[in-house]
């Protein structure tokens, strides 16, 4: 079995099991009593830690194997949601409940990103950066709804366990996959000083689109239907609207050593625009059908431009590099949003704005990549 299907069966089953909870943890916290700012805050921190973090989880991937980080990713995934489970109305809890999503995370997305460049064939980027997005949402699709009917039928326990299980099966195709190792690595501070300016600037507008599909969901409970499994059924019809969608839009990109992602941004600019302005829950889904087919298109475009860069480097420091610029700009808008106190419609607004001037800026793909 070639390595891109091992890292695909990983991608697969942890897809599923981070889904199955992930997309709850802001709703739970607001029935359990806290506020919108606070949850704002909340990913204010999550965040923070994220940065923080990137410096010294990046020092252990150059020692340890990303495979053995994975585990340590599992154990801190499976608890942060025992820990949501019994958290008291506190900054404090928030504090604590963010520290230990956030080393989830980067333990998560360094290790997979790291392993995703590595094994992507340079004359193959976007084949496999679409395959890599496919069995992502496929192993998506299904998570959101059945893990509402797993937290209503039988509890947070339950579902932690279950997660943790999966997670773990995840990682034995990764463990069968050897770690390259580079005797050449770039310096941080070197790729720092020689990644184009524009590439830091759409970056940077790119991270409003990310958290605009951060807020949705909880916009969608408070304002379209309060009920857990609507916000599964939206993950399917989302998932349907984007598989074969990906598969040819990979094909027309390397047929026509284009990347089609002005045209992307404008069409989901205009979907989101839809999406705070239709309260109608049946009429939302078809906006929402619309939506994965634009949303997914634009993931792949920007998953393989970032990849197709990331050849200029060696895998481990551009992906810290790229990790500290992502998150480091999401701790600032959050940080802006929660000191202005903004709603959350006033927030997707904004972020609907800084998308569509994304268009204004050019992504330089490397010699990898089509302008080459």
């Amino acid at each position: 079995m070639s390595n891109l299907k091992k890292f695909n069966i990983f991608v697969i089953i942890t897809s599923f099991a981070k889904l199955l909870v992930e997309l709850f943890i802001p709703l739970i916290l607001y029935d359990k009593g806290f506020s919108i700012r606070e949850i704002i805050l909340f990913h204010v921190l999550k965040y923070m830690f994220c940065t923080i973090s990137i410096p010294i989880i990046y020092k252990l991937g150059k020692t340890i194997s990303y495979s053995k980080l994975m585990i340590l990713s599992s154990i801190f995934f499976s608890s942060t949601y025992l820990y949501l489970n019994f958290i008291k109305n506190s900054i404090i809890s928030l504090i604590i409940l963010s520290f230990i999503f956030a080393i989830y995370l980067m333990l998560y997305w360094m290790g997979r990103h790291t392993y995703a460049i590595s094994i992507i064939e340079d004359k193959k980027i976007t084949d496999n950066v679409s395959l890599y997005s496919i069995f992502t949402i496929l192993g998506g699709i299904p998570a959101t709804y059945i893990g509402a009917k797993i937290l209503k039928n039988y509890g947070f326990i339950t579902l932690t366990i279950i997660v943790l299980i999966l997670m773990i099966i995840s990682i034995i195709p990764l463990i069968k996959i050897k770690e390259n190792s580079y005797n050449n690595s770039n310096k941080i501070t070197e790729i720092v000083k020689t990644f184009p300016l524009t590439n830091y600037i759409f970056i940077t507008l790119d991270q409003f689109r990310y958290i605009a599909n951060i807020i949705f969901p909880i916009f969608i409970y408070l304002y379209i239907k309060k009920e857990l499994d609507y916000l599964g059924i939206i993950n399917i019809i989302c998932g349907i609207g984007s598989i074969i969608y990906i598969y040819f839009l990979s094909k027309k990109m390397d047929k026509n050593k284009k990347d089609y992602l002005k045209t992307s941004i404008i069409f989901l600019g205009i979907i989101y625009i839809f999406k705070i302005s239709i309260t109608n829950p049946k009429l939302f889904l078809i906006i929402i059908f619309f939506e994965g087919i634009f949303k997914s298109a634009l993931d792949v475009i920007v998953q393989r431009n970032t990849y197709a860069y990331g050849k200029n480097y060696s895998p481990k420091e551009y992906i810290a590099f790229n990790e500290i610029l992502n998150n480091l700009t999401r701790t600032i808008i959050f940080l802006i949003y929660y000191l202005l106190n903004l709603s959350l419609k006033v927030i997707l607004i904004i972020c609907i704005i800084f998308l569509c001037i994304t268009v204004l800026i050019k992504y330089d793909d490397g010699k990898y990549g089509y302008k080459k």
